[in-house]
């Protein structure tokens, strides 16, 4: 089954003719375009029913609202973006007008932030005065509306505060790529006439890339080819590990089913000779299969139907936080419709074999009681448990490794003395009006030795500015990070090279910086002037290699510049050692508010950093948990059955050894031999298959754990426990039972 049929299935066709626009071989700013390329093709064919750009780099904004005569301050992210955008991307409106982007002092929130904002009360109408400037725009105070309903977590825009861009900003500026586009086409198959028409007539040359041409992509495409590019542009993720979990959830999935079947077969006994009787009366094989097989669809269709109403349930509570997607049943008719139908196949399938199996035995055979234990019968249940216990050693073993990997990444040197800061996010207006302010009271309280200040949270995402140093007919990629003077001190980054960053270099005009290590090695960089293509830095020292991205990849260079003109709103407080945080926490709260009581303070910790940065991770890993525990209580639940089905049949055998001397430990210890070999052999077969999925998973981390051989040794250990206790269990009775009485029954 191809990818696209799968999303087409589960994800409902709601992006019909909806494209964004790339240049590719741009890397990672093939999507990120210059406004006048993004205006000239939303006016260059007919076929475009409407489009927009859209201005992903938007900042949280602090702005705040008068709410009966106090005023509240919040932080939240403002987009701007053309009118169209609620055409082009249907946005459902609770409250307001649709088009009212239009007006440039208007803008869009979701029900969300309305609710938190204003509670109950409508939000149209309602005044919020940004306390710093929003970017791209020139008003400073906005008006909702019109209130949208909240997107799933899932899609492609966020749940943020949308406002119409400013007309002329950036209007003929060819070369300042900011802004995605998206279009809306009359049918999705124009895509390919838009893109050949523009390509033929437009002159590249305008964007510096002669040989460049545009790519209309449809949406639905944008999640697995974003992969590799800035989350905070295009979501992205691995096609690897969604059929990963799709595959998982379907091996639980048959693993239900051949339980299924396994129970049924166990209650022939109680069956066949009722069966048998039918068949006397005159009933034909053909009825009593087809009555049996309708009987296991119905119950493989009514548990569909407990499902759904358990889903329900569940959506209500917090227990699905590791999912993203909208699970509104309404809006996931298609995903119902398959699953539903699913369940009556697996019915179907999962009867066939029990159908077949309580109507083929003869009256003599079931009379003398022993048409249970059928060499193929056997070996058949045999192999049902056994594919059981192969998937349950994978899982246990996949989710083991991705837990490793987790915490892994969690503890991994950073190269940065992470433990004891707190970073807190100022706005644009606190960092250049009172940043000496805050930071003395800050350092007043005992615990707090120094602060720092950083353009970008660093260590808590992965990618930063960028931009590149021409040299030797190359490029060399860096990502650029404005810091305070003092930031390596505070962030106990050592400097190998050259001297620290000093105050005076912050009034300094001639751009001093420092570089990290590795880009010094490797492209043989020395202490001194160089041109950084759009100016002239002064490169005073290197530092060692701190690792500023996720461990997903490799390490890259780093230009750590002083005396920039722009505001450093994140603040590092380092701590003393056993300082209270929670007291620190409080006095930098209440030392923000004496200077704005209305600013929403946010203070983190690396700890909820790094929590935040590897969630993809955290969700899997408690995902495939989930799986397998289900996996594992499925099997052990199908070797309740065998077993019991088993010791139905042999409790002559178990009477006979019994007369002839054996105890209950031995003929437990026979029984538990049987599937204890059964479990050895399932490990053989499954370790290979779990090695090999977990190295291919591993190989999307550039920095990964090593693939511990007593993962494997638990998994089997863990397995076999479980299983021998069961098997314990359900023969404890018919072992310790008087054989006198099991040999006059037979």
């Amino acid at each position: 089954m191809s990818m696209d049929l799968i999303v087409s299935i589960l994800i409902p066709n709601v992006y019909s003719g909806l494209i964004y626009l790339q240049i590719p071989g741009g890397g990672v700013f093939d999507v990120i375009l210059p406004r006048p390329l993004v205006e000239t093709v939303l006016q260059s064919s007919p076929h475009i029913e409407a489009g927009t750009l859209v201005n992903p780099f938007n900042s949280q904004v602090y702005f705040s609202v008068m709410d009966h005569g106090e005023k509240r301050g919040f932080k939240e992210q403002i987009v701007t973006a053309h009118a169209e955008v609620t055409k082009v991307f249907s946005f459902r409106i609770i409250q307001g007008e649709e088009h009212c982007l239009h007006d440039p002092e208007k803008v869009l929130i979701p029900q969300s932030l309305a609710e938190k904002i204003f509670g109950k009360e409508s939000a149209v109408g309602r005044h919020l005065l940004m306390e710093e400037p929003v970017w791209t725009k020139e008003k400073t105070e906005l008006v909702v509306g019109a209130v949208y309903k909240d997107f799933p977590g899932n899609s492609q825009l966020g749940n943020v505060i949308y406002t119409a861009i400013d007309p002329a900003f950036a209007m003929d500026n060819w070369q300042a790529s900011n802004f995605l586009c998206f279009l809306l086409l009359d049918t999705p198959e124009s895509a390919l006439l838009v893109e050949e028409t523009f390509n033929r007539n437009f002159d590249f040359t305008k964007i510096g890339k002669e040989e460049a041409q545009i790519q209309l992509t449809p949406l639905h495409d944008v999640y697995f080819e974003s992969a590799h590019r800035d989350q905070r542009i295009l979501r992205g993720g691995n096609q690897e590990s969604i059929l990963l979990l799709l595959g998982i959830g379907l091996l639980v999935i048959i693993i239900a089913a051949i339980n299924f079947t396994n129970f049924s077969t166990a209650l022939a006994p109680g069956r066949v000779k009722s069966i048998n009787t039918q068949k006397v009366l005159g009933s034909s094989d053909k009825v009593l299969r087809m009555s049996l097989i309708i009987e296991a669809v119905l119950i493989s269709f009514f548990s569909w139907f407990l499902a759904i109403l358990l889903l329900g349930f569940l959506r209500q509570t917090h227990l699905f936080t590791f999912t993203e997607a909208g699970i509104d049943l309404v809006n996931n008719i298609p995903l119902l419709a398959g699953t539903a139908l699913l369940s009556l196949v697996i019915g179907l399938l999962a009867g066939l074999y029990p159908a077949r199996y309580m109507t083929s035995f003869s009256p003599a055979l079931v009379l003398k009681g022993n048409f249970g234990l059928t060499p193929k019968g056997r070996q058949f249940r045999t192999v049902l448990i056994g594919f059981q216990f192969t998937v349950s050693v994978v899982l246990i073993i996949a989710s083991s490794f991705v837990h490793i990997q987790r915490k892994f990444m969690q503890e991994f040197q950073v190269g940065f003395d992470k433990d004891q800061i707190a970073v807190v996010e100022l706005s644009g207006s606190l960092y250049v009006e009172h940043r000496e302010t805050l930071a003395n009271k800050w350092k007043s309280y005992p615990g707090v030795e120094d602060v720092a200040f950083s353009s970008e949270k660093v260590g808590g995402q992965d990618t930063y500015s960028t931009s590149g140093i021409d040299m030797n007919d190359i490029t060399i990629p860096y990502y650029s990070i404005a810091v305070s003077p003092n930031f390596f001190s505070v962030m106990g980054i050592p400097i190998v090279e050259g001297r620290d960053l000093s105050l005076a270099d912050e009034k300094s005009s001639g751009m001093p910086m420092i570089l990290n290590k590795q880009m010094r090695d490797k492209y043989g960089l020395e202490l001194g002037l160089m041109d950084f293509r759009f100016f002239m830095g002064n490169i005073i020292g290197f530092s060692e290699d701190p690792k500023l991205t996720s461990l997903r990849l490799q390490d890259a260079n780093y230009v750590f510049m002083t005396g920039v003109p722009y505001p450093l709103q994140i603040s590092y407080v380092r701590l003393s050692a056993g300082t209270d945080h929670f007291a620190a926490v409080d006095h930098i709260r209440k030392s923000v508010a004496e200077v704005d009581p209305a600013y929403p303070v946010h203070i983190e910790f690396y700890d909820q950093i790094f929590n935040q940065l590897y969630q993809k991770e955290d969700k899997l890993s408690r995902i495939i948990s989930l799986f397998s525990a289900l996996a594992i209580l499925i099997s052990i639940v199908g070797v309740f059955g065998l077993v019991m089905f088993e010791t139905q049949y042999r409790k002559k055998e178990i009477g006979i050894r019994k007369v002839m001397g054996a105890g209950i430990r031995d003929i437990l210890v026979m029984f538990n031999k049987i599937y204890l070999h059964m479990i050895c052999l399932c490990f053989v077969v499954a370790a290979p298959i779990a090695y090999v999925c977990i190295r291919k998973w591993l190989e999307n981390f550039a920095f990964k754990t090593p693939i511990y051989w007593w993962v494997f040794v638990m998994a089997f250990i863990l397995v076999a426990t479980i299983t021998m206790l069961t098997v314990t269990f359900q023969n404890w009775k018919a072992a310790s039972a008087n054989p006198v009485k099991s040999l006059k029954s037979e």
